[in-house]
């Protein structure tokens, strides 16, 4: 059985930015930076509709009746700097604001293995335990001490927080601390999740959720739930069929694209999880690796909470993912991966897209990425099929402009280890 999904480097360089989104927000000169900005997001105003935001937004992956975006700065809030303030809204009105002032897998990226030339095995491999010994008493500081400081602000506000919880599924629930902003009839709720993940988010007084599915798939009967999922699934003349509405949130530089593929899925179906809980959900260590995490038991955990069920398929049964996906439910495949491989999925999925006729040829199983080969193992997402052409459609978590590609069934078929099917 397989423990851990270890992803593929996909960036060579070592001192690249972990996270595609971070990376942005650290490159861009906004004239927030560095701004306090704790009155002007709790301002009635902005809460009401009637005042904007501040600063320039930039959409990301929502959900069905949820828009998501996040702002383009890296501004100070509660006298803190921010790593990222992430926006929700329905139907135009704000709905959660979500700050996050420390995250372990942003921190730690994929650990840098790399040791000097000359050293014995010994040697090199006390010098990796003492860099990421130092990388992880580096984080565990910044992280205690930005703790602290947050709750001395928070305690100003509420002295006597109310213990809460958020998720149904015991693997996925998350503990969390409510302060009452009385002024303002807001609710400031603390995550914690000690060494790995510190959040605050703002909800309207009585309306912090206590599960992670949205509140408007919660009160739809299982029946309407399906057919609504199925009226997601696109027939082109071309003989595509594929799931509209699946969107792309990009890993950057981390292991996560287990995770990251999961949270695809997840917010697809109306769950309001991203790759950060699920790490700590997940049993992540801050290892830069996915080395003794519980990626299988998190599979199922999420599957649950959105009360739906999962099949693990091992290896890869193309007519059962022929069904999922007509259903509407996209699946998650852990596969072989191959940069040869992936370069021409990806330019005959282009070729296709520009009206070019294109076709995928005949190759041997042993030119294709295999456990026997120690291909690297990566995770992907299929949200589609094309019977006359044999072909699957299905997307990466490697950026923010991803597309979806295509493969031969044939080459998927022979490439897959493990295939997570999701049911009602």
């Amino acid at each position: 059985m397989l423990r851990v999904l270890i992803c593929l480097i996909l960036i060579g360089r070592l001192t690249a930015l972990p996270n595609a989104v971070l990376g942005a927000l650290a490159q861009n000169q906004s004239p927030l930076n560095g701004n306090d900005l704790t009155e002007v997001i709790l301002a009635a105003g902005v809460w009401d509709g009637s005042e904007d935001l501040p600063g320039e937004w930039v959409a990301d992956a929502g959900m069905v009746g949820v828009r998501s975006s996040y702002l383009m700065a890296r501004p100070k809030v509660m006298g803190l700097d921010a790593l990222l303030v992430r926006a929700l809204h329905r139907e135009e009105k704000l709905e959660e604001l979500q700050i996050t002032f420390a995250d372990a897998g942003s921190f730690f990226g994929y650990f840098d293995m790399n040791v000097p030339e000359g050293l014995s095995q010994e040697e090199a491999r006390e010098l990796v335990r003492k860099k990421l010994r130092e990388k992880q008493e580096a984080f565990t500081e910044v992280y205690h001490k930005t703790s602290s400081l947050l709750k001395d602000q928070l305690d100003e506000i509420d002295k006597r927080p109310k213990r809460q919880k958020r998720g149904r599924v015991r693997d996925l629930r998350a503990e969390v601390n409510d302060f009452q902003d009385k002024k303002r009839d807001l609710v400031i709720r603390m995550l914690s999740a000690p060494d790995r993940l510190l959040r605050i988010s703002v909800f309207r007084k009585g309306e912090a959720p206590k599960t992670w599915l949205d509140r408007e798939q919660e009160q739809l009967g299982e029946n309407e739930r399906l057919r609504e999922l199925s009226r997601r699934v696109k027939r082109e003349e071309n003989g595509d069929v594929f799931i509209k509405q699946v969107e792309v949130v990009p890993q950057g530089y981390r292991p996560y694209c287990g995770l990251n593929t999961l949270t695809m899925v997840a917010r697809y179906f109306g769950l309001h999880l991203d790759e950060d809980w699920l790490a700590v959900a997940g049993k992540f260590q801050n290892t830069g690796s996915a080395a003794g995490s519980d990626m299988l038991g998190l599979y199922h955990a999420v599957a649950k909470e959105a009360k739906f069920s999962m099949n693990r398929i091992k290896n890869y049964d193309h007519a059962d993912v022929r069904r999922s996906v007509q259903a509407g439910m996209p699946v998650i495949v852990w596969r072989r991966w191959d940069r040869t491989r992936d370069q021409l999925h990806s330019q005959i999925s282009r070729k296709m897209e520009s009206g070019e006729s294109v076709t995928f040829e005949q190759v041997e199983e042993n030119q294709l990425p295999s456990k026997a080969k120690k291909s690297p193992l990566h995770s992907s997402v299929i949200i589609g099929f094309n019977d006359e052409r044999k072909e699957v459609i299905f997307l990466e978590s490697w950026g923010e402009k991803a597309k979806s590609r295509r493969m031969p069934i044939r080459e998927m078929s022979l490439t897959t280890d493990l295939t997570f099917c999701f049911r009602p």
